[in-house]
């Protein structure tokens, strides 16, 4: 009987467990009752067998309980086996995608230096180009600056030449009037006369203002400009008459010299 037991499963055992405490008890009910045939009455009997339902119900009950913690025990282990089976599913997958991640991120500190290589050496061309162009700037500069240094030379050059030649058409204009006055001079010897550095020549025809400054023209001369009453009154002195021409006359409305200067004076 003992043998049996140990071989079938949990449920059997407890059904031949029962049977043997079945037996034993019927064994000893047995007894029971043929020593209360011959000790005891019927009602002792009686209780012993309601004592011995209760004690099966009971080890029925605890069967059953430590049926359902372990059929709890085995759907719980289930279910850890299979979550973490899920979360190792998952950790590897981040695993896979964290060295994705990192070989991206890799890629793309790659990319970075070898962008910021080629943006110093940009930048190192860019600096080069700069200097190049300073220098160009400043070379221009002093060209430049030469340039103006130059056309200013020129341009005292061109006046030095200007005021040389005007000194020299000058001193021509007075070398041909002073030989024209020599000329004038040595054929009408009283008609010229000389007053602070300047030859005066009085004429005794009548001609109008125009005709009169051709004639002087011709003579290398020009009508008299009065610069001061000294002048005014030697004019006076040495004139033929009280009437004479000089070199003053009226343009739109107002007086001035033959020199091209207004009259301030009367």
């Amino acid at each position: 009987m003992r043998t049996q037991t140990v071989e079938m499963d949990r449920g059997e055992r407890v059904e031949m467990m029962v049977a043997i405490y079945d037996s034993a008890d019927t064994e000893r009910h047995h007894d029971l009752r043929t020593h209360a045939d011959r000790q005891q009455p019927l009602q002792h009997t009686g209780s012993v067998s309601v004592m011995n339902r209760k004690q099966r119900a009971a080890e029925v009950c605890l069967s059953l309980l430590c049926f359902l913690l372990l059929t709890a025990a085995i759907v719980l282990c289930v279910c850890f086996t299979t979550e973490r089976n899920q979360l190792l599913t998952q950790i590897s997958n981040l695993s896979e995608e964290r060295e994705k991640t990192l070989t991206k991120y890799e890629q793309i500190l790659n990319n970075n230096n070898n962008r910021t290589e080629e943006c110093k050496q940009i930048l190192s061309k860019y600096e080069q180009i700069l200097n190049h162009n300073k220098n160009l700037t400043k070379e221009r500069e002093q060209l430049f600056t030469n340039n103006i240094k130059l056309i200013a030379e020129k341009e005292h050059l061109l006046m030095e030449n200007k005021n040389k030649t005007e000194k020299r058409d000058q001193i021509i204009k007075t070398c041909e009037l002073q030989q024209g006055l020599l000329e004038d001079q040595q054929n009408d010897p009283f008609k010229w006369i000389y007053y602070n550095f300047s030859f005066y020549y009085i004429s005794s025809e009548l001609k109008s203002w125009t005709d009169s400054r051709r004639d002087c023209q011709q003579r290398g001369a020009d009508l008299v400009n009065i610069n001061s009453p000294k002048e005014q009154d030697f004019l006076q002195k040495i004139a033929v008459s009280d009437h004479f021409w000089i070199g003053l006359g009226k343009v739109e409305g107002k007086w001035k010299w033959i020199s091209g200067t207004i009259m301030t004076n009367g």
